[in-house]
């Protein structure tokens, strides 16, 4: 069994939902602890920590590399 650790934080809900789709669009599953936790757009407090997207250890260095990946894509410093 595989540990889950955290991949990315988010300060927002729809950034967590757009990497989380991102990556199973890639084949890596992830979850989102925090999902239900609809008061915490009202109110920014009760996310101290942000949006936790988690999954399988074994997984984290890819997961990571995608996200960050088409993060330069989106600044137009990709290929």
């Amino acid at each position: 069994m595989t540990a889950l650790v955290i991949i990315a934080r988010f300060s927002s809900r729809s950034e967590a939902l757009v990497a989380q789709s991102l990556l199973a669009s890639e084949g890596v599953e992830t979850l989102l602890p925090e999902f239900n936790v609809l008061m915490a757009e009202l109110d920014p407090s009760m996310m101290e920590h942000g949006w936790r997207l988690m999954g399988s250890s074994e997984e984290m260095f890819k997961a990571q590399t995608i996200l960050r990946e088409a993060q330069l894509d989106d600044c137009g410093e990709g290929a």
